[in-house]
């Protein structure tokens, strides 16, 4: 299949420059579930916010384990139950429910496995509940009402390890400047969505962003000036982007862009905000005060059935290149 590629030759040059008609794309993704909205998914924790979370959790379980070596010397040794066991919110009123309320936790309150753990918790107290007051009550234990607490509580610590490994995992993959994932895992993750495009489920589309003259900006400003502009660029982009929109850092200062359910109008009108919203940006790169404007070249392209994912990368990354040629500053859209 030959890959041609039409260029957009309007300049990006302000927030108010891009008046394309795919600039019509951005409504039609806000109006998506979760389209750009200030979302605290992981995909948004910066390195330092994920290793914290990393440690508040594996705090939360230790707690969580002397709440359960307490509650076996109340099953065994009959001494009284804790009061907060007895009451209809006893799972917020343990360390772990605690810390699972707490602000450090909200913010992963979307995400999926962390809503699971918060389910498994509080059965796991319900059930836990209905042991103790057998114990309070001197009744005898069945073994199936043990057997059902021991099930709860084996899904709550299976679910808290998941949340675990799904942290690591994600701050192992971490660009430490910019926080955006890394090249590591890029190719497994744009074959998941390759198999979703093929299967007819939905369309996904790829952005190549690569700063323009990063290079002037080292040399006349110092590596640590870079670092700022390259930074800032990512915060720029990511208020752009929805909770599972994700970005990669490429190369130095090349970053890709997935878009899942996005079709080419509604990434080029994305690609083209964007480009707007690096321009206008006013970057500080040093304590004196003193700031920097760049702009960014962009190549739209989409996962298509027929082609690897090597060749949509390639596509999308020709296409920047054919933004650059034009002038920079700009967005080319591969056809």
């Amino acid at each position: 299949m030959k890959s041609t590629v039409s260029c957009v030759t309007l300049s990006c040059g302000g927030v108010g420059a891009c008046h394309l008609a795919s600039c019509k794309g951005m409504e039609c993704l806000s109006k998506q579930p979760g389209a750009f909205s200030e979302s605290h998914n992981m995909a948004y924790f910066t390195n330092q916010q994920l290793q914290s979370a990393i440690a508040q959790l594996d705090q939360a379980i230790y707690n969580h384990e002397q709440w359960y070596k307490n509650l076996l010397r109340v099953l065994i040794a009959h001494v009284p139950p804790d009061a907060p066991d007895m009451l209809p919110d006893a799972h917020r009123r343990c360390r772990f429910g605690q810390w699972y309320e707490s602000l450090p936790a909200a913010f992963l309150n979307d995400h999926q496995t962390f809503g699971s753990l918060g389910q498994a918790h509080e059965k796991m107290h319900a059930k836990a509940h209905g042991l103790l007051q057998r114990v309070v009550d001197e009744l005898p234990i069945s073994s199936s009402d043990l057997d059902q607490f021991t099930n709860v509580l084996d899904r709550m610590r299976l679910e808290a390890q998941a949340l675990r490994h799904e942290l690591a995992d994600l701050a192992s993959n971490r660009d430490p400047l910019t926080g955006a994932r890394t090249r590591a895992g890029l190719l497994v993750d744009l074959r998941e969505q390759h198999a979703l495009v093929r299967r007819g489920v939905q369309p996904c589309a790829l952005i190549m962003l690569d700063i323009d003259h990063f290079k002037l900006v080292n040399d006349e400003h110092g590596h640590m000036a870079g670092d700022a502009v390259i930074v800032s660029l990512v915060q720029c982009v990511q208020t752009l982007l929805r909770p599972y929109d994700r970005i990669y850092r490429y190369g130095g200062e090349e970053f890709l862009l997935s878009l899942p359910n996005t079709n080419l109008d509604q990434a080029a009108g994305v690609a083209h905000r964007m480009c707007a919203s690096i321009a206008a940006q006013s970057i500080r790169i040093d304590n004196a005060g003193h700031s920097v404007h760049v702009t960014a070249s962009l190549g739209v392209a989409l996962i298509e059935p027929p082609l690897s994912v090597e060749d949509a990368i390639d596509r999308a990354d020709k296409a920047m290149y054919e933004a650059k040629a034009a002038g920079r500053n700009r967005v080319a859209v591969a056809a």
